[in-house]
């Protein structure tokens, strides 16, 4: 995975690319391996009870995954998510951030600050501890 200090890779968030976003602030990127999938389900919810508090700290947050972008748009809807998902099939993403898994075609479970100043400020891998992903994201916002 690309470390802290890192110029974080621009990719597209909906009609706008990370960087577009950047200019309003933080962003929290996470990578999840799958939708629908109890591991992810409780790694999305932990960043949607957390949300509120990153945007109150000026930070937003996006999810990226190696399902497509329909799969990630049911995923959100099921969970009523208030943040993106963008769909990386290619694993252009998940390649770019180093993070892909690549013999099971899956993004590792990673989460990055990234500042306002393109720069990666945490990279945090764990697959089994999903609520830390986004402790870790606000412990990480207080400090920048």
């Amino acid at each position: 995975m690309i470390e802290a200090g890192t110029v974080a890779p621009d990719f597209r968030v909906g009609d706008r690319s990370l960087y577009e976003v950047l200019g309003d602030g933080a962003v929290v990127v996470f990578f999840f391996p799958k939708a629908f999938t109890p591991g992810c389900t409780k790694e999305a919810n932990g960043f949607r009870r957390e949300y509120e508090k990153l945007k109150l700290s000026g930070c937003e947050v996006v999810g990226v995954s190696r399902d497509d972008q329909a799969t990630n748009d049911r995923f959100r809807e099921s969970l009523s998510l208030p943040y993106p998902l963008v769909g990386d099939p290619d694993g252009a993403i998940t390649s770019a951030y180093k993070v892909d898994w690549p013999l099971i075609g899956r993004a590792k479970r990673t989460t990055f600050l990234i500042g306002r100043d393109r720069h990666v400020r945490l990279a945090f891998h764990d697959e089994f501890k999903m609520d830390a992903h986004s402790n870790q994201a606000c412990t990480a916002v207080t400090k920048v």
